[in-house]
């Protein structure tokens, strides 16, 4: 079975990275992504998340953070915002990648408004990509 894309959350202390990968996991179907908040980010990491700073004192440790970033060669995106909001500010930059970081095999398999009027019969399937792609569907705008 192939192992889920990875989601690495990373952010200055005290900026809720923890808080926010576990606020994902609750809202994304399970085995669907692997969400962590870490140190340092993965190579293998399909998304990096990093937190933006909504309070002063914390610029030199973001500082670091990117730098690291940029001398790994690592695209990242900054999530803003607070609560609900800083969660939904998440899934849209989950969104956006999810089609890239998923196998080749599975891209296009599931155009929005054909998807939901098919008719599936996924307990025969068994397709791991099938199945991964399905639930990523459900993160769809609307559908979170």
């Amino acid at each position: 079975m192939t192992r889920p894309p990875l989601v690495a959350l990373l952010g200055a202390p005290g900026t809720g990275a923890e808080a926010l990968a576990e606020a994902l996991r609750q809202r994304v179907a399970p085995n669907a992504l692997q969400i962590t908040a870490c140190a340092n980010a993965p190579q293998d990491a399909a998304l990096v998340l990093l937190m933006g700073l909504d309070q002063p004192g914390q610029e030199a440790a973001d500082a670091r953070l990117r730098t690291a970033l940029a001398q790994q060669g690592l695209a990242y995106r900054v999530i803003y915002g607070q609560g609900a909001r800083r969660i939904e500010n998440a899934l849209k930059a989950i969104r956006t990648i999810a089609a890239s970081a998923f196998p080749p095999s599975a891209e296009g398999t599931f155009d929005s408004e054909t998807a939901r009027q098919r008719a599936w019969h996924c307990e025969k399937c068994s397709d791991p990509e099938c199945e991964h792609r399905l639930f990523t569907g459900l993160l769809a705008p609307g559908r979170a």
